[in-house]
């Protein structure tokens, strides 16, 4: 999500929230703030006030669409996990019953050669049939290893019944959950092409001069965001007593500088929802793995991701942090975005769909904090 969108959008959220914020931002486009392809506009004011209109709404999208893309990145990430419980599931499953079918064969055979034999108290009346007290106690033995035997199996048969039971409510709970979630990833994914086709339906609407004028507000806008954010930071590292750090400066540590070389392999690549590469990537899925090149297993959402490492304060930013953006900077339930720090009020990200990875400078608007990955967490 670019710097712009965050200065335009954070205020109206907190205030209308986001659905009303995109709603009303685009009813009022097709009559009052676009104008129909080729028309001219009235003058370069209203040409302006259509600019402005159609970044609020667009930007409020393109929001929209990153808060839904977090909801299907988790359901999707929980999907994987529940088919493999399931496959493990399944074949415990058929451990359980190859193991009864084995078990209830032996206990068969026992049975049919006791009851050939007249039973337990035919086997026992062998016994006396020993010509000598050491015959007589060999057979004894013999006959309770049947007898004990028959009741091992027994016991291992009531065992096994019970083991494949449970496993079978094992496998029915998570084939329910699995179902659940193949219709929550579908969902999601469609609520976010539907958003998506709504941002460009607004823009192919807005002729030339208003889609030239809104992006030169939107560079304007994130200049002058990138300037406050690099005051900020460098406000915060002199009270801290800490310069600024420069691009060249290496860093901190091994896993934070394998991270950014491999984050730095992708710059280029174009933004996709749900994408952790190799082509394409969303926000999280390039951090997640930028830190899976250097052993460091993250979470798949950016509000997963901000409980992996120890918080840091802006004074203390050092290259390999990772920078995080909320709806409601009170609350890392409302995180949406995430980028990777690189030193020099510089940071590597997958802004929004439509963009590409790339390098570009901080920005505080909606900024939430930072962490430092660790393995230990």
């Amino acid at each position: 999500m670019t710097a712009a969108r965050r200065r335009r959008l954070v205020p109206l959220l907190l205030a209308v929230g986001l659905t009303a914020a995109v709603t009303a931002s685009v009813a009022i486009l097709p009559t009052a703030a676009l104008a129909a392809p080729g028309r001219p506009t009235a003058s370069l004011d209203d040409a302006k006030a259509k600019a402005r209109a159609l970044r609020v709404a667009v930007d409020a999208l393109r929001t929209k669409a990153e808060l839904e893309t977090e909801a299907y990145d988790a359901a999707y990430d929980e999907l994987g996990r529940v088919v493999s419980a399931h496959l493990t599931a399944e074949r415990a499953v058929d451990d359980a019953v190859s193991t009864a079918a084995s078990t209830s064969s032996t206990a068969g055979r026992r049975v049919r050669a006791l009851y050939m034999s007249g039973g337990t108290p035919a086997l026992y009346a062998t016994v006396l049939q020993g010509s000598s007290i050491a015959e007589v106690l060999t057979r004894l033995q013999s006959v309770r290893r049947v007898v004990d035997g028959d009741h091992t199996a027994g016991t291992a048969a009531n065992d096994n019944l019970a083991a494949r039971r449970q496993a079978e409510a094992k496998l029915a709970t998570l084939s329910a959950r699995q179902t659940v979630l193949q219709s929550a990833v579908a969902g999601r994914a469609d609520k976010v092409r539907a958003l998506l086709a709504q941002t460009d339906a607004l823009l192919a609407q807005a002729d030339a001069q208003v889609r030239q004028i809104a992006e030169q507000q939107r560079i304007d806008a994130e200049a002058a965001a990138a300037a406050r954010a690099a005051q900020t930071l460098a406000d915060a590292q002199r009270r801290a007593s800490l310069a600024l750090l420069p691009t060249d400066v290496p860093a901190p540590t091994q896993a934070a500088a394998i991270a950014i070389a491999e984050a730095s392999k992708h710059l280029g690549q174009p933004y996709l929802w749900g994408g952790t590469g190799p082509g394409a990537f969303d926000c999280s899925g390039l951090t997640l793995t930028a830190y899976r090149a250097a052993g460091i297993a993250l979470p798949r959402t950016a509000a997963q991701q901000w409980y992996a490492g120890p918080q840091v304060g802006l004074g203390e930013l050092a290259p390999g942090d990772l920078l995080f953006w909320a709806y409601d900077v009170t609350d890392p339930s409302t995180i949406h975005h995430v980028a990777l720090y690189v030193g020099n009020g510089q940071m590597i990200a997958a802004p929004h769909s439509g963009d590409v990875v790339k390098v570009e400078p901080v920005y505080l608007d909606g900024y939430i904090g930072a962490n430092r990955p660790s393995a230990a967490f």
